[in-house]
């Protein structure tokens, strides 16, 4: 019987396109693909989710590692890049919904401690009962080790949970544990559908 609901952030309740948030700081796309490939996919940006480097420390790496982009428009990029993380407000009215039938609401998510200063401007963490992010324990999905933090932490059973997330690798590690798991591809009608299949939700 699932009485917990363990979601994801990026790409689930919320929109994260490193595209999308660079377009805001530069339409230059031959800028946006150096400071893409450079702070987001360069490793720069899940060490920052695991908590491993500050984003002081991360801004001054990317500053030496783009001498030729204008200073200006990478620490501008620092400090306020999580504007630009959109609420999808249809699955906040889900999470709110599921919350109304009694399940227990979990967050799991790669992200760096400064969520906990962003949090709050978002409807959807209100529902809430428990939020885990990998920048506060130093561990990151689809490490095996989060999970079992997780159900240690908050004093859940992985066979009562259901985990939304919209990585492949982060869906079979929590099954590989016994966590029911869904995965995410951008379809809330297909959630819903599943939801009801599983008769979780009417």
């Amino acid at each position: 019987m699932i009485k917990n609901m363990i979601f994801d952030m990026g790409n689930v309740l919320m929109s994260f396109s490193p595209e999308y948030i660079l377009s805001h700081f530069t339409q230059d796309l031959d800028t946006i693909k150096v400071l893409k490939e450079s702070i987001f996919y360069s490793g720069l940006w899940a060490s920052l989710d695991n908590g491993d480097v500050s984003f002081d420390d991360a801004c001054e790496v990317a500053l030496k590692r783009c001498p030729m982009i204008d200073p200006a428009i990478i620490k501008e990029l620092f400090s306020t890049w999580y504007h630009y993380k959109i609420e999808d407000k249809s699955m906040t009215e889900l999470v709110k919904k599921l919350k109304e039938h009694g399940y227990k609401i979990y967050l799991c998510s790669n992200a760096a401690p400064l969520f906990h200063t962003y949090k709050d401007t978002y409807d959807v963490f209100q529902y809430f009962d428990g939020l885990l992010i990998s920048g506060d324990i130093n561990i990151s999905k689809p490490d095996k080790a989060i999970y079992e933090y997780l159900l240690n932490h908050f004093d859940i059973i992985g066979q009562e949970s259901l985990f939304i997330d919209d990585s492949l690798a982060n869906i079979q590690a929590a099954s590989s544990l016994g966590i029911h798991t869904f995965h995410y591809t951008g379809s809330l009608e297909a959630f819903k559908k599943t939801l009801h299949n599983l008769n979780l939700l009417p």
